[in-house]
């Protein structure tokens, strides 16, 4: 890919073209005119982001996925030497490769700009992934078929195209459908479009029609709207040459030895008769050649011609390749399967090839050209054929075959890439500079012009099917034409074309005539499953800028499963809730609703819904399903976690209930407590980066606290998430998070640690004095709890309990009435204790109200041995939940 720039500094890419297999200066030979060599070019080349040298230049060949910048380089007036100065505009010196449509001539009079139509759709790389989006979003929609430009009137230009908006069903509200910023149902009559669900039947809609563009056919590198048609001239369709030189694909006639006819060029047939040297023989029964064949590229059934001294058409029967000095021999059959016999023995000159000795000129220049062999039947040789053997002739005869012989066509080019077959061609012409003679008062009068297409299938290189159109006008005003034909048979079509007669000379006369554009209708299928499809027509006109590009973009909002009140998935419904889509990701690649934890999905969705936490996504590149879960689970403040085979949202929320509790009694190894002290360079702000659903631009929230500065400052990117106050609340979450969870901790259990969860809430202790103490429960009666340790009521203040039930989940803490050193009392336990150690009795955590243990929330839990699992967490705090439904400062 070759992409050229108006600027070095920021500048825009004006342009880029498809280019692999060549040199930078092989292509900037073809495209640029009056292009040369130069020590000091105006222009730089970066080769995927490393620059070129000017020596590599010739050297280097762009491959396939390359991507080859150019950029302006400030020079002198040498700029004038390479590059054409009618190319230069006033946005930029790489202006040459623009293909603008050219200004009217400098008269008195002139006339419109044809309105040519910019709207157009997103282009995808080959092999890219479909888009899913979530929630609502903004979309720019893919071609599914190449665009199609045409004329409808002389000054009126349309395009159709069909675009691919996203896998699933979507809620589109027509005021949502744009061209650039405009709104398409603001166009009028010069806009429509309709949008397909998956799967609707397409027969019907133009735009799904596949319409291939020849690349070759278009703007041109002088600056043309398109290809300029020349007057039809006699080609001479013999060389005046004394001697040739074959090599190879390549004829050479040497110097002072004549030239090739002017006018001869790519895509002409001619007929080749090179005489060699080669041995007739006979044996058992049959004639044979011998000498050397290989460069034939011989093979049984092979049908062949030969000229010189064994005139005629034969079938080979088998070849057999020299060895050891021993000669290539060939034995031929006729054509009605008996032996060749009776040709003259010995010595003879021959040139044999395909039956019709017949090749296709690849290249051609006065000195040279390279050809292609065509076969019996018509077809370019499918095999590798190397070329002639190497030798010079001053007995070989070169011809255009018939159907070449009138030249200045432009073209032919291939309608439709290889394997490919059309069954309609339809082109454009283009009259600039508009058509017209302007008579003796000043008025543009009518004028025609006779143009000439032909075509013929390309894999049989027949005879030329010609279609004539005479075109009048008197205008001003750029026009073009659209024309169609339908094929006879499918076909993989050449096409070229010229003007009939020659352009006028007289300065009243505007007659210049461009071939625009060249396309070809292939098959295609008429239904998209699985994806919506939108089908687009506009109208070029003043109500859209024909000066810029203007993509179209819809805003699109998912259509989902939704559960309903009965527990099942049967509603459909536009939405933007973050469990559909949770739960749609899980069936796209063969879950079920068992293999997630609804309950707690119902729960966070209920949740979710009343705070308006959305997930607005698009997934266009390749991501796995854990990261989209874990996404869409992060916009409303929770983690993706597998919990015994299910997929579980885990939120970080405000807790008031402890789940199972840990002490030196359930702890194989003790408590280790790490603080992280507060430094210079710890982050003082959080700078948040969302799409905004209003400009959809990416967008950065600055989330600070009181006192921040901003002076280290992590910055964290969301996905799925819209809004601006949203956005701020989880950077405000993360700023909390800096600031207050600075405790970590890590302790080891027998089994225990396994009843507990991702970000379980739980009371830790140690056996730090003046803070809290565990202890086994031996006895309770009516209140009263009877301790295996003595209680330490030390610490001033009031103390409380908490006390582990059999399932492991901690019931209290309760206010704690000291009796003695090992009895308290408490009111209202909500189980009844088990102290008959047929089950391991219950656990005290014991100690002041505000140190009896250390609050914490789960981070990770590791199966450690066979019986065992260490466990991290860090210190909960409420303060960072603070700003889950403030609104963020103005």
């Amino acid at each position: 890919m070759i992409r050229i720039y108006s600027s070095k500094l920021g500048g825009e890419m004006v342009e880029q073209h498809k280019a692999s297999g060549c040199t930078l200066e092989a292509w900037l030979a073809a495209n640029v005119r009056n292009y040369k060599r130069m020590d000091s070019p105006p222009i730089s080349a970066h080769l995927n982001g490393e620059l070129l040298s000017v020596e590599d230049w010739s050297r280097v060949v762009i491959a396939e996925g390359d991507t080859l910048d150019i950029y302006p380089e400030p020079k002198n007036d040498t700029f004038n030497l390479l590059f054409n100065p009618a190319f230069h505009s006033k946005i930029g010196i790489m202006q040459f490769f623009m293909p603008e449509t050219p200004k009217q001539r400098d008269n008195n009079k002139k006339g419109a700009e044809l309105d040519t139509v910019s709207a157009r759709g997103n282009q995808v790389k080959t092999n890219s992934v479909i888009r899913e989006i979530a929630g609502r979003r903004k979309v720019y929609p893919d071609y599914l078929l190449p665009l199609r430009r045409y004329f409808a009137a002389p000054t009126e230009q349309w395009a159709e195209m069909l675009l691919c908006i996203g896998k699933g069903k979507f809620d589109i509200p027509a005021s949502r459908v744009l061209v650039g910023d405009t709104p398409m149902i603001s166009l009028g009559s010069d806009a429509q479009f309709t949008i397909y669900q998956p799967g609707a039947d397409l027969s019907a809609e133009p735009a799904a029609i596949w319409w291939h563009s020849a690349p070759e056919v278009g703007s041109s590198s002088t600056g043309t709207a398109g290809l300029e048609l020349k007057a039809t001239f006699s080609v001479s369709p013999i060389p005046t040459a004394s001697a040739y030189i074959f090599s190879g694909d390549l004829i050479t006639i040497p110097s002072g030895a004549g030239q090739f006819p002017t006018g001869w060029s790519a895509g002409m047939i001619v007929r080749i008769e090179a005489e060699e040297p080669y041995t007739v023989g006979s044996a058992d029964g049959r004639d044979y050649l011998e000498g050397s064949l290989a460069w034939l590229a011989p093979f049984a059934g092979m049908v062949l011609e030969i000229a010189g001294d064994a005139i005629g058409t034969y079938v080979i029967d088998e070849f057999t390749p020299g060895v050891d000095g021993a000669p290539d021999r060939l034995t031929l059959n006729y054509l009605n399967g008996s032996p060749v016999a009776g040709l003259p023995l010995g010595p003879a000159s021959l040139s044999i090839g395909y039956a019709g000795l017949r090749y296709r000129l690849t290249a051609a220049s006065a000195s040279a050209i390279s050809v292609e062999r065509i076969t019996d039947t018509g077809g370019v040789d499918p095999s590798i054929w190397s070329g002639f053997n190497s030798f010079s002739s001053t007995s070989a005869q070169i011809a255009l075959d018939g159907s070449t012989r009138e030249g200045n066509w432009c073209g032919p080019f291939a309608c439709c890439p290889q394997g490919e077959k059309a069954t309609q061609l339809e082109w454009d012409v283009m009259f600039s500079n508009g058509l017209f003679i302007m008579n003796k008062y000043g008025n543009a009068a009518a004028y025609s012009v006779g143009v000439e297409l032909q075509y013929r299938d390309i894999d049989t290189a027949g005879a030329w099917t010609s279609i004539r159109k005479t075109y009048t006008a008197g205008t001003l005003d750029q026009i073009g034409y659209t024309d169609r034909i339908t094929l006879p048979y499918p076909m993989r079509a050449e096409v070229r074309m010229r003007r009939i007669g020659a352009k006028s000379g007289d300065t009243n006369v505007s007659d210049d005539v461009e071939w625009y554009g060249l396309r070809a209708n292939l098959p295609i299928k008429k239904a998209y499953e699985g994806v919506t499809v939108m089908a687009v027509r506009v109208r070029g006109g003043h109500r859209i800028s024909s000066k810029s590009e203007q993509l179209i973009s819809v805003e699109a909002t998912r259509v989902l499963p939704v559960r309903s009140g009965n527990g099942t998935w049967d509603v459909e419904s536009p939405t933007r809730d973050i469990v559909p889509f949770i739960a749609h990701v899980a069936r796209s690649i063969g879950y079920t609703d068992d293999d997630l934890d609804m309950p707690e999905l119902e729960r966070l969705g209920a949740v979710w819904a009343a705070r308006g936490d959305y997930f607005d996504f698009i997934a266009d590149s390749s991501r796995t399903v854990k990261q989209v879960l874990s996404d869409a689970m992060a916009a409303g403040f929770a983690d993706l976690t597998i919990d015994r085979g299910r997929i579980r949202p885990v939120r970080d929320e405000p807790r008031t209930t402890f789940e199972q509790g840990y002490s030196p009694q359930n702890m194989t190894d003790e408590l280790t407590r790490q603080f992280k002290a507060r430094k210079p360079d710890d982050f003082d702000g959080v700078d948040v980066e969302y799409t905004d659903g209003i400009t959809w631009q990416k967008e950065t929230v600055k989330c600070r606290l009181p006192g921040d500065i901003g002076r280290r400052v992590e910055k964290v990117k969301v996905e799925g998430v819209t809004d601006r106050t949203r956005a701020w609340r989880i950077g405000m979450r993360q700023r909390l998070i800096q600031k207050y969870r600075r405790w970590g901790y890590q302790f080891s259990t027998e089994m225990d640690a396994l009843n507990s969860r991702y970000l379980s809430y739980v009371p830790l202790q140690d056996d730090v004095p003046g803070y809290g103490q565990s202890a086994i429960m031996l006895s309770y009666d009516s209140g009263i709890i009877e301790s295996s340790e003595p209680f330490d009521w030390s610490a001033e203040g009031a103390h409380v309990v908490g006390i582990r039930r059999p399932d492991g989940t901690l019931s209290g803490p309760y206010a704690a009435t000291r009796i003695d050193d090992y009895r308290l009392s408490i009111a209202g336990l909500d189980f009844e204790p088990d102290t008959s150690w047929s089950i391991e009795p219950p656990h005290l955590l014991f100690g002041p109200v505000n140190r009896w243990s250390y609050p914490a929330l789960i981070t990770s839990i590791s199966p450690s041995g066979t019986d065992g699992a260490s466990v991290e967490a860090v210190n909960y705090a409420p303060e960072v939940y603070a700003y889950d439904d403030a609104t963020p400062p103005t």
